[in-house]
């Protein structure tokens, strides 16, 4: 009986081998490179911290004020003194070509303890409590030398463009907030920002 066929086969087996081992190896590597790949897109945490007049109301929920989130006080225009051991950083205060001044700030609860009353800053109106939760849809600019106030400006929907769904703020915690109005004439150089249980503070408007 003749051998050559079972030769063949076995000397096939081992190329059979390598090249099964080959393309294992080759699916192994392009799985890597994909896992590695997402260093630009992914995974990082970029956040935004100077709103726009084109900011949707999703955009401006500022969470439950956790430690999560590092807010950016390297520039601190004026710090306001709210209730209990909450303080408030004013970083800028924005005219922009759009008709708007925009404040940013940081919000920090500087206590041991999580403050509970952020309600109080959203303003009197019931409906926007409900909507806004806890948020700084209540602070206005008063220009004292027009003898005029300005709002939070709102969106289509009636919702404030200020940071809203502050909730709790944690103990020893900070997120950037930020309130946009209608901009006062170009004239005025300084308002005042009143925001309720908050002191009162004297900015000056800068352009963009």
């Amino acid at each position: 009986m003749s051998r050559g066929p079972v030769l063949m086969i076995r000397w096939q087996i081992p190329r059979i081998r390598r090249t099964a081992v080959a393309i294992t190896a080759s699916l192994t590597l392009a799985f890597t490179l994909a896992g590695c790949g997402g260093g630009e897109d992914g995974g990082g945490d970029k956040t935004t911290d100077k709103p726009s007049a084109g900011r949707t109301a999703d955009s401006q929920e500022g969470g439950t004020g956790g430690k999560g989130r590092v807010a950016d006080d390297s520039e601190v225009i004026v710090s306001v003194k709210g209730p209990e051991s909450i303080v408030l950083d004013i970083n800028s205060v924005v005219r922009d070509s759009g008709g708007f001044v925009t404040v940013n700030g940081v919000l920090k609860n500087t206590s041991d303890e999580d403050f509970v009353g952020a309600t109080r800053w959203t303003g009197p109106e019931l409906e926007l409590i409900r909507a806004a939760g806890g948020s700084l849809a209540g602070a206005t600019l008063v220009d004292k030398a027009e003898k005029k106030r300005y709002y939070v400006l709102r969106d289509t929907e009636n919702r404030p463009l200020a940071t809203m769904k502050i909730g709790t703020v944690k103990a020893n915690s900070e997120q950037n907030v930020f309130m946009q109005f209608p901009a006062p004439p170009e004239s005025t150089a300084e308002v005042d920002l009143q925001i309720p249980t908050f002191q009162n503070a004297t900015l000056e408007i800068t352009g963009e």
